[in-house]
């Protein structure tokens, strides 16, 4: 059986559609575990007037998504535990598919679809090649890679990494699907099965989170990993780049986010990424002088 984990915080606009996305599903052995994270919208009255044994919602209070997702780990009943964003979609053959997946390659503690994201009200698709399997090189098979909202974990093994870091409230999926990879095998599919809707009401964005809550705020806790393993280390470096750039430009940030750049090997990227962590204006500058060109 799956257990299907919907942390909720104010999306009371979007929430049903999420909700019938899982409950119109083709594969029926499955119950839904609704985590209000102390919405203060009416989400939580939304959800109530849906009527089906196999959905339990519970409430508790406001935590963050790390939170929500652990409280619904810990309440889960399922082999395997899959979590969909109360503003995404899954197609109706999510979980059939799903089940063929693990079926067909049993040994793995991640699963996961590709997606396509909304924005707009249009959907923009990520272009992909075919793929179906095990993931032989687990950091270098973007761009592919496991999203919230398109995967599903073994609930033992996800139990055994320790769930969410509940600390960090931007980047905490990554933050577990890299664990679970460094400790075990991932499975991916390149068929999109879910969509993310980029622009909802009150995504969390990197531009408005504070540092101290974002996945590069705690790189240390990589160290281990990052020195044991290059391609790792390459792959998470890369990420921690794109992500701490956009602190360089806020003084409110900007001493911190040069300290956490300084852990990051740039012998492995491109010498761009150097260049534009060390010069962050400059390299803005030229950027932007591009895309005009460009346009």
């Amino acid at each position: 059986m799956f257990s299907v984990v919907i942390p909720l915080y104010n999306k009371e606009d979007c929430v049903l559609k999420t909700l019938n996305s899982v409950l119109c599903q083709t594969y029926h052995d499955f119950e839904i575990i609704v985590v209000d994270d102390g919405s203060t919208d009416n989400s939580l009255i939304s959800v109530s007037s849906i009527n089906d044994d196999r959905m339990r919602v519970f409430s508790k209070p406001n935590g963050g998504p790390s939170s929500a997702r652990n409280f619904g780990i810990k309440e889960s009943k399922g082999d395997y535990i899959a979590f969909i964003d109360a503003d995404d979609l899954w197609s109706p053959d999510f979980l059939f598919e799903m089940k063929r997946l693990i079926s067909d390659y049993p040994d793995a503690d991640i699963y996961g679809f590709n997606y396509g994201i909304i924005e707009q009200g249009k959907p923009v698709v990520k272009e992909t090649a075919c793929f179906r399997g095990y993931v032989s090189d687990k950091w270098d098979c973007f761009p592919l890679f496991y999203c919230s909202s398109a995967c599903c974990c073994n609930a033992d093994a996800i139990r055994k990494v320790g769930g969410f870091d509940e600390r960090i409230f931007y980047g905490e999926d990554l933050d577990v699907w890299y664990r679970l990879l460094l400790n075990g095998r991932g499975v991916l599919d390149s068929r999109i099965m879910a969509y993310y809707f980029k622009d909802a009401n009150n995504s969390l964005t990197q531009h408005s989170m504070p540092l101290e809550k974002h996945l590069p705020y705690f790189m240390e806790k990589y160290e281990e990993a990052r020195q044991a393993n290059a391609d790792f280390r390459k792959f998470f470096d890369e990420q921690m780049v794109y992500r701490l750039y956009p602190y360089l430009f806020d003084n409110k940030y900007r001493k911190e986010a040069l300290r956490l750049s300084k852990m990051i090997d740039y012998s492995l990227l491109k010498s761009s990424m150097s260049f534009r962590m060390n010069h962050p204006y400059i390299y803005r500058f030229l950027k932007n002088i591009r895309k005009s060109d460009m346009d």
